[in-house]
């Protein structure tokens, strides 16, 4: 298994900013123990991270947000990546559209992916949906996302295990599944 971690948009704007959300806050700590064991175990991080141009679709539905170059897509503090990791600059849900990330698992030979980040109802799951389409094998983890309530968070990890086949995991079955990397 060749796995990678896919760190979905933490960022200010969604974790401590426009749409703050507590659960987000509450997940920090899960996601930098992955992240940690991830590096220690050279498996790569890839960060995908919500950067919009005025205008793009999704601000007719959410109001501006995440604007390029202003502090709300920035990642937060708390889980900035280091030199050796990926970010992939998305302007809708998923990390796929417009962007070299399909490219990028190729070269580096993934075919597992680990999902943390926000929101699960949303772009996780969107995530979820073209990896799934792209034959991956996907884990999405229970302790290491969030929405904006527990329902929706709850449906989602669902709707993914029952659609898109995805195994969902805690933060201990993720850490697990690292340290089984060679």
């Amino acid at each position: 298994m060749n796995l990678a971690v896919f760190v979905i948009d933490m960022i200010n704007d969604f974790v401590y900013e426009k749409f703050r959300n507590e659960r987000a806050i509450k997940i920090i700590p899960n996601i930098k123990k992955i992240l940690d064991k991830a590096r220690e175990k050279n498996v790569p991080i890839i960060y995908l991270q919500d950067c919009h141009l005025k205008g793009d679709p999704e601000e007719s539905l959410w109001g501006p947000h995440a604007l390029s170059n202003t502090k709300g897509s920035e990642i937060i503090t708390e889980l900035k990546p280091h030199k050796k990791d990926y970010i992939i600059l998305k302007r809708t849900y998923s990390g796929f559209y417009k962007t070299d990330l399909d490219l990028l698992l190729k070269k580096l030979e993934v075919d597992s992916v680990i999902l943390l980040g926000v929101s699960t109802d949303i772009c996780v799951q969107n995530n979820a949906s073209d990896l799934f389409y792209r034959g991956f094998n996907i884990y999405v983890v229970k302790d290491g996302t969030a929405s904006i309530n527990e329902e929706n968070h709850e449906v989602a990890l669902n709707y993914m295990k029952n659609i898109f086949n995805v195994k969902i995991i805690d933060s201990e079955e993720a850490i697990k599944l690292l340290e089984e990397v060679k």
